[in-house]
């Protein structure tokens, strides 16, 4: 596991060096982190808690809502970097 944001990045981009919607890959990253920042928030200043799934689902639904808005009519391309992850 990489020990810094710079090193899980790069590791990221070697992984997906195969994808074949590699701007949609490049976006999971800050995905997943903005996820765990509100969450993050939620519990530090709303006092309220999600468990795993609803993190999980809550990821997924905004990587689906920031392709849609950059690539409005792709989602195919959507569920097939879904599936590779």
């Amino acid at each position: 596991m990489p020990s810094k944001i710079d090193e899980t990045l790069f590791s990221w981009e070697e992984a997906g060096v195969g994808a074949t919607n590699r701007e949609r890959w490049r976006m999971i990253p800050a995905c997943i982190w903005w996820t765990i920042w509100r969450e993050r928030n939620d519990r530090c200043f709303e006092n309220r808690d999600n468990n795993l799934l609803e993190v999980k689902l809550k990821c997924i639904l905004l990587f689906c809502f920031w392709c849609i808005n950059v690539y409005s009519n792709e989602t195919e391309s959507i569920i097939d970097v879904l599936r590779c992850i």
